[in-house]
C-alpha cells in the first residue's frame, strides 16, 4: 500500500515538475491574445470605418508629447495644480476658479484632443499593438496608456466648460467619446489598461452626469443608447485575467521556455517584459522549484478566471475561498497570483459598472419625468445596481445607490423646462 501511495505522489511530482504542457498553452494564449480584434459596437452613428487603432497611431507621437508637456505646464494630475483643475471639472470647484495654466493647456491641446475623441467613432475598438500589454517594451508602450488618461482628464475639463458656456450638447459629445476613449484603454491594455479605463470613467462621472442632466429630452434619449453600446463593449474581467497571467508567466518564467517555444511567440513579445523584470527569479530553490511555482501559478489564475464574471456575491464568495486557501498553504506572491489584490481590482470594475449604471438611469429618470409631468416613485432597475429616487421638489430629484458603501456616488437630477423654452446651443 505504502508503495503504490509513494508511486502516485511521484506521479503527481512528476506531472508538476513537466511543464512542456504550460509552454505549449503559454505560446498559444500569447498569440490568441496579441492577435484579438474588439469588435465592441461603436456609440456613434453611424460608426468611422476602420479601426481605432489605425485612427490613433498618426496621432500617438502628439499624444506623448502633449503628456510629457504636462509636468512643464504643472497640469498633470499628480499635480497640485492638477488636482485644482480635477476639480473644477468634477463640479467641486466653479469654473472661474480655473487657473490659466489649465486654461492655456486645454486651449493648446483641443485640436488633438477633438481628433483622438474622433477616433473612438471606429467601427472596431482595441489599442494599437505597439501599447499592447504584450507588445515590445518600449517608452511609447510604457507611457502610451497614461498618456491617453491625460487626455480623458482634459476631456472631463473641456465637458464642464463647455456646460459653463450653455452648451450641453457639445459637452455631451464630448463626454461621451471621453468614456469611449476610456473604454478603449481596457481592449488589448491587460490589467494596467483596465484599471486604467475604471479610473477615467470615475474622472469623467461628474461632469458626464451633468452633462446628460443638461441636455434636451430627445438628446438624453440617443445617450441612453449610446452609454448602453459603451457598456456592452466594456472587457470582461476574465479576459484581462488571461492577459495577466500571460504577462506573468512571461515575466517569471521565461527562462524555463525551450528555444523552440520562443521561437513560436509572436514577433516582440519575448520583449514585452520591462529589462528590469526579464527573467526574473521564480524562486531561489532552483529549477525545480521554479517548475513547481509555474503551475502553481497557473491554476491559481485558472481558478481566478473561473469566478471572474461571475455575480459580485459569489465572485466574493469564490475569491474568499481561494484567498483562504492561499493563507493556509502560505503561499507567497511569486507562487501565486495575490487573490486579495485582485479582488480589489474587481471591486473597481464593479464600481466603474454601478457609475455607468447610474448615468443611464439618470437619462431614464429625467425623461419619465418629462413624460409624465412629475417625477417616478422608483428608477428603473438595472441587472447589477439599484438606486433609489428621493424627491427635493418639483424640478429636483437626488439619485442615490442603494449600497451604503457607494452613497458618496449619488447624482443629482433637475427637471427639464418645457422645449419652448430652451434653445440650447450646439
Amino acid at each position: 500500500m505504502f508503495a503504490v501511495l509513494l508511486a502516485c505522489a511521484g506521479g503527481l511530482a512528476y506531472v508538476k515538475l513537466r511543464t512542456g504542457p504550460l509552454e505549449a498553452r503559454l505560446v498559444r494564449e500569447v498569440n490568441e491574445l496579441t492577435q484579438a480584434r474588439y469588435a465592441r459596437p461603436s456609440h456613434a452613428h453611424p460608426p468611422r470605418p476602420g479601426t481605432f487603432a489605425r485612427h490613433l497611431e498618426p496621432l500617438l507621437d502628439d499624444v506623448l508629447h502633449l503628456y510629457q508637456e504636462r509636468q512643464k505646464s504643472g497640469t498633470g494630475p499628480d499635480s497640485t495644480l492638477g488636482q485644482s483643475c480635477r476639480d473644477v471639472a468634477d463640479g467641486k470647484l466653479p469654473t472661474s476658479a480655473l487657473s490659466s495654466a489649465c486654461a492655456e493647456t486645454l486651449e493648446r491641446a483641443r485640436p488633438l484632443l477633438e481628433q483622438v475623441l474622433a477616433a473612438t467613432h471606429a467601427e472596431v475598438g482595441g489599442l494599437p499593438r505597439s501599447l499592447g500589454v504584450l507588445a515590445p517594451f518600449t517608452q511609447a508602450r510604457a507611457n502610451g496608456r497614461f498618456a491617453l488618461m491625460y487626455v480623458v482628464n482634459l476631456a472631463a475639463l473641456d465637458t464642464r466648460l463647455k456646460l459653463a458656456e450653455g452648451r450641453p450638447l457639445a459637452a455631451l459629445d464630448t463626454c461621451l467619446d471621453a468614456l469611449a476613449l476610456s473604454r478603449e484603454l481596457e481592449l488589448g491594455g491587460g490589467m494596467e489598461g483596465q484599471l486604467l479605463s475604471a479610473t477615467g470613467h470615475g474622472v469623467l462621472y461628474r461632469p458626464c452626469a451633468d452633462a446628460l442632466d443638461a441636455a434636451p429630452t430627445e438628446r438624453k434619449r440617443l445617450a441612453i443608447s449610446q452609454l448602453v453600446k459603451l457598456a456592452e463593449g466594456f472587457a470582461p474581467f476574465s479576459m484581462t485575467l488571461r492577459h495577466e497571467s500571460a504577462l506573468v508567466q512571461l515575466v517569471h518564467f521565461r527562462g524555463l521556455l525551450s528555444d523552440e517555444a520562443l521561437a513560436a511567440l509572436p514577433s516582440g513579445s519575448q520583449d514585452c517584459v520591462p529589462p528590469e523584470l526579464r527573467d526574473a527569479e521564480a524562486s531561489d530553490d532552483g529549477p525545480l522549484a521554479a517548475r513547481r511555482a509555474w503551475w502553481t501559478l497557473v491554476e491559481g489564475f485558472d481558478a481566478l478566471t473561473t469566478a471572474a464574471d461571475l455575480p459580485t456575491p459569489a465572485r466574493r464568495r469564490a475569491f474568499a475561498l481561494m484567498e483562504a486557501s492561499e493563507e493556509e498553504e502560505q503561499l507567497g506572491s511569486i507562487h501565486g497570483p495575490h487573490v486579495a489584490t485582485y479582488g480589489e481590482y474587481a471591486e473597481r470594475l464593479d464600481l466603474r459598472k454601478l457609475q455607468h449604471d447610474a448615468l443611464i438611469t439618470l437619462a431614464e429618470v429625467d425623461l419619465a419625468r418629462a413624460e409624465r409631468g412629475h417625477w417616478p416613485e422608483s428608477p428603473p432597475r438595472h441587472k447589477d445596481s439599484s438606486f433609489v429616487l428621493e424627491t427635493l421638489g418639483p424640478t429636483e430629484a437626488r439619485l442615490q445607490p442603494c449600497s451604503r458603501a457607494h452613497a458618496a456616488h449619488g447624482l443629482r437630477v433637475t427637471a427639464d423646462p418645457p422645449p419652448t423654452t430652451r434653445q440650447p446651443k450646439p
